[in-house]
């Protein structure tokens, strides 16, 4: 099993520390998200794109992959994606990509149909986490979180008791995603039937 770190520009958190990363094998960096690499001295094995919008060139970077504009056909965060797969990653922590350009966002979810969930995405003001079928999260009594499908498609059946809302059976689409639920203490059991969904906590600052 091969987890890799992704990092992409437009919208990641402010702080590294909180996010509790899984352990990963090499990073790879998609053009200004080697902004955030650099802030917080994470050393790109990877770095891809046309490199149109990275405001800095590293001073220590592994392999450099370069896509001319004209003959861009995928995001810089697919080209990454691609480039994971490519070299063995069978999951992956997503930083970056939550911001500032509803077609750029719209683009990013739709790529999780194609190359898989992440097991996290951390954004500048969320953090989501990928359930399949049962996840359970240590966090604390009082945090807002909502439910979304994973996909435009999906439909979940979902259970969660330790909630000022419980979820019972709940049917997860994308006519019915459940907004700004509570936890009623530290450990949240989640359980799904059908498709995937993502947990989502405000404020990726101060994450699970």
């Amino acid at each position: 099993m091969s987890h890799v770190l992704i990092i992409t520009g437009g919208g990641a958190p402010k702080a590294l520390e909180a996010l509790h990363l899984e352990a990963y094998r090499f990073i790879v960096v998609a053009d200004s998200g080697i902004e955030f690499a650099v802030r917080h001295d994470l050393f790109a094995d990877i770095w891809v794109g046309d490199f149109d919008s990275a405001k800095i060139k590293p001073e220590r970077v592994g392999e450099i992959i370069h896509k001319d504009h004209d003959m861009k056909l995928e995001s810089d965060t697919e080209l990454a994606l691609m480039i994971g797969v490519e070299r063995g990653m069978t999951t992956y922590t997503l930083i970056g990509g939550g911001g500032y350009r509803m077609d750029h966002l719209l683009q990013t979810y739709s790529l999780f149909g194609r190359y898989g969930l992440p097991l996290a995405w951390h954004t500048k003001y969320e953090s989501l986490y990928s359930v399949h079928r049962e996840r359970r999260f240590i966090t604390s009594a009082g945090r807002t979180l909502s439910f979304l499908p994973a996909s435009f498609t999906g439909r979940s059946i979902v259970n969660a008791s330790e909630l000022v809302w419980p979820l019972e059976s709940y049917q997860l689409t994308t006519k019915s995603i459940s907004l700004s639920n509570r936890t009623t203490a530290d450990l949240l059991n989640v359980t799904v039937e059908g498709d995937p969904i993502f947990l989502c906590f405000p404020v990726a600052d101060i994450g699970p």
